[in-house]
């Protein structure tokens, strides 16, 4: 008895350890819910359980910012492939779709939301007060 006892908690310890090495979070390219354009290198994805992630693009992205269909293309090729640096947004313009490779993604805190946020508003001030 004392024998079961002890590798039931031996495996519930080593759960939360399991789950600490299990590493980043990842967002699945069958899983993309949403995504919203903070300017032409920069888009924040949400996945189906509203987990959202800071997507960094190589350079400009022409008309990513107008475009209401966004593709995600990964070098895995599977809907459980995680997008990772090195996989690309496609946007579709008249003709080929424009390439955009990922340079970085991470997950979207609220830290980083409330910073953007004050960010865009700061802007938004300075627009105002700049004469035309």
């Amino acid at each position: 008895m004392k024998t079961q006892w002890a590798m039931a908690l031996g495996f519930a310890i080593s759960i939360p350890a399991t789950q600490a090495l299990a590493g980043p979070a990842c967002l699945e390219l069958g899983r993309i819910w949403s995504w919203k354009v903070l300017d032409n290198k920069t888009l924040i994805v949400e996945d189906d359980t509203h987990q959202k992630f800071k997507m960094s693009l190589m350079g400009y992205c022409p008309n990513l910012a107008f475009k209401e269909r966004v593709g995600f293309k990964s070098i895995g090729g599977s809907e459980l492939s995680c997008l990772s640096k090195g996989d690309d947004v496609l946007v579709r313009d008249i003709g080929m779709p424009d390439r955009c490779p990922i340079t970085d993604i991470v997950p979207y805190t609220p830290a980083m939301e409330a910073a953007d946020k004050a960010a865009a508003a700061a802007k938004a001030q300075q627009d105002l007060q700049t004469p035309k």
